[in-house]
């Protein structure tokens, strides 16, 4: 199989030239992917207490060693499962993750396909209108796990730990995308970028999302456009 191989380095994608991929390697992504959203769906249907390895081994067509092997742990498997959550099952790949992962400039640039779209806007309203884009594709495949992790964070120490660093982790990102957004235009009076990044956390969050699109059924583009209307009222002068 031939492929573009991209290489994650100093935040940015460096694209080299056509190689032949490892096909083992493009198997083994493939299985540990399968396997990942196999655990995704069995978290959100039956919770994280009601999911075990075999389950996940079963449901995506492994043997029960094959997930053991790859994760060692449930709570390994929970904390991957809500990366790949939030990047994409098909895009997930834990080692371009991993080099990028301590910073959400890095992050950003070198994970989301996004982002060049947000960093070739002129404007704060344009920018903050590719944010909220990204932000409720994001949401809508996020909600559900961060829901049940909620539920079991303060009653399971591996499953409050791995909240604990995404909640960091999408602070991190949100004050940067609050920093991107200033540098396009002005932000209202007396909005700092601390209080813009406590703005886009209150309301670009899973459980808003999840109240509006589940428990009072609104169609995503209704959340698309309530999230930029409120936001945009709320941070831009």
């Amino acid at each position: 199989m031939v492929a573009t191989r991209v290489i994650v380095y100093a935040g940015n994608c460096v694209k080299r030239k056509p190689t032949r991929t490892t096909p083992r390697r493009e198997k083994a992504l493939a299985t540990r992917r399968r396997m990942l959203r196999a655990a995704y769906d069995l978290f959100c249907g039956r919770g994280y207490a009601g999911t075990t390895m075999e389950l996940v081994a079963e449901r995506a067509g492994v043997a029960v060693q094959t997930v053991y092997f790859t994760f060692h742990t449930k709570g390994a498997v929970l904390e991957e499962a809500l990366g790949a959550a939030i990047l994409g099952f098909d895009r997930w790949d834990p080692r371009a993750e991993a080099a990028v992962s301590s910073d959400p400039r890095k992050a950003f640039t070198g994970l989301h396909p996004w982002f060049p779209r947000l960093e070739r806007t002129k404007t704060a309203k344009a920018a903050l209108a590719v944010f909220v884009d990204a932000s409720v594709e994001i949401l809508a495949r996020v909600s559900p796990l961060v829901v049940v992790m909620t539920t079991m964070s303060g009653s399971d120490s591996q499953v409050g730990a791995t909240a604990a660093v995404a909640e960091r982790r999408r602070v991190d990102a949100y004050a940067f995308a609050a920093e991107l957004i200033a540098k396009r235009g002005k932000l209202r009076p007396r909005v700092t970028l601390r209080r813009a990044t406590d703005v886009l956390l209150t309301i670009l969050s899973a459980e808003t999302y999840q109240h509006l699109a589940v428990r009072r059924r609104w169609s995503t583009a209704a959340c698309r456009k309530w999230f930029l209307q409120v936001l945009s009222e709320q941070l831009l002068a």
